[in-house]
């Protein structure tokens, strides 16, 4: 029977974070407004070459799809790790709901630590790092699990809560050797 011996979710999502996609969402919608009320209200074509007023709309309702997608990839995002007595399981939803499952069969070694998460992965998210770095899954912060895996390959998993996921993954790992 699994045993549950850690659990943790993350979000994207930090008051920086929220000021900063604000910004990168305003750019857009503003141009669009003021773009919009030259084009329907003043009746003026907007810019040098204009577009047609169907064009217009389609471009900013293509553009506002885009947005909305991003948004809600972002903002729905969620990071799950649970260690059991018997494997570590990841979820990255909306990403993949389907747990990604590290048997303790096949894990070689572990340990927590900090890592660069731009420099070494490109960013936050489900990134592949740099050759042989191997793969991460991560919201926030720089501190992860890094796995070693027996068959060569290393995914690191950012964690909030470093301590407990050794303690558990240690646990995980004595139980029926």
């Amino acid at each position: 029977m699994k045993k549950i011996l850690f659990k943790e979710e993350q979000k994207f999502g930090s008051m920086p974070l929220y000021f900063f996609m604000g910004g990168i969402y305003a750019v857009p919608v503003i141009f669009f407004l003021i773009a919009s009320y030259h084009q329907f209200v003043l009746k003026q074509p907007w810019g040098d070459k204009p577009i047609s007023d169907t064009g217009f709309l389609l471009t900013a309702f293509l553009v506002t799809i885009v947005l909305v997608v991003m948004g809600f990839l972002l903002f729905s995002s969620k990071l799950e790790v649970e260690v059991t007595n018997e494997s570590l399981n990841i979820t990255f939803k909306p990403y993949f709901s389907k747990p990604r499952i590290y048997n303790k069969s096949n894990i070689e070694k572990f340990e927590i630590r900090e890592y660069k998460p731009i420099s070494e992965y490109g960013g936050w998210g489900v990134k592949q790092g740099k050759k042989g770095i191997g793969k991460a899954y991560n919201v926030r912060g720089k501190i992860g699990l890094q796995l070693y895996l027996k068959n060569r390959k290393k995914v690191l998993i950012g964690t909030q809560r470093g301590d407990a996921l050794l303690r558990s993954m240690k646990k995980m790992m004595e139980v029926n050797k």
